[in-house]
């Protein structure tokens, strides 16, 4: 899963800021219902738990990233996630145990992690909790970020050539010209197909896309226009690569918004 790493940053830096809330309420908790705890040993608890999970959220992150269930398959990605979990709770519950056992050394007392087979597991249903809601949180910022990097589909145009349906993208229809009770459609690979519509229809279908009226008789796509050039009277020939379309003095707004994008003009 790609993603911007500008983005990934700030989601870590938001979850170690929940992390470390969470232990500051996990201490202050501990000090309201237990009283007789000394509060080094409650702050102990609460920050070395919270210190060992900021390194082991990236075990999470790397998991998402790699055992995607598209990828993968639903069957192998849950039991990759599920040794990503066991890995997680065993890093976060021996990180955090010898910490404690130094800080506790430190202060000149002596940490006891109480029975393995007790304590485990309940450190384990709740490193598992977390890892969970951890997988959740990756996999939304992920997708969001996929879905804002997918470029949008090109728009598109149905010409009706007869019996034919021709669906092409806007981007590639260089020129709409009259031909009778017809419009001819101009394309980027050569192609002129025919269709029976108004010219007028087919500005107003296509303007809303960026093409504009410069003649009666001519509706262009302003993106394949490559020179501009004066033919007097205030009339002025559009150069559409080997194509030149008049550009009538009727339509100024034409020609302010094709001067606007910076076409060149010949003299």
């Amino acid at each position: 899963m790609p993603g911007n790493r500008l983005e990934w940053a700030r989601l870590v830096c938001w979850v170690a800021l929940g992390v470390c809330l969470f232990a500051a309420v996990g201490a202050l908790t501990t000090l309201s219902d237990r009283p007789e705890v000394e509060p080094w040993k409650a702050w102990t608890w609460a920050l070395t738990s919270a210190a060992t999970a900021l390194p082991c959220t990236f075990i999470c992150l790397y998991a998402v990233r790699h055992a995607s269930p598209a990828e993968w398959g639903w069957p192998r990605a849950a039991g990759l996630h599920a040794m990503a979990a066991l890995v997680y709770t065993l890093l976060h519950v021996g990180g955090f145990v010898l910490l404690r056992k130094l800080v506790y050394a430190a202060m000149g007392d002596s940490y006891g992690a109480g029975p393995l087979l007790e304590e485990f597991p309940y450190e384990l249903r709740k490193d598992l909790l977390t890892y969970g809601a951890l997988v959740i949180l990756f996999w939304l910022a992920g997708d969001r970020q996929r879905r804002v990097r997918e470029p949008a589909p090109p728009a598109t145009f149905e010409i009706r050539d007869g019996a034919r349906r021709l669906r092409v993208p806007v981007r590639d229809i260089v020129a709409v010209s009259s031909a009778g009770n017809y419009v001819e459609f101009r394309l980027e690979d050569g192609r002129r197909p025919l269709m029976r519509a108004t010219l007028a229809s087919i500005e107003a279908a296509l303007g809303a896309q960026g093409l504009i009226r410069v003649h009666r008789a001519w509706v262009i796509h302003p993106a394949r226009v490559t020179a501009l050039a004066p033919d007097g009277s205030g009339d002025w020939t559009v150069q559409l690569g080997d194509l030149a379309v008049p550009l009538s003095r009727r339509f100024p707004q034409a020609l302010a918004a094709l001067r606007a994008g910076s076409v060149p003009e010949a003299t």
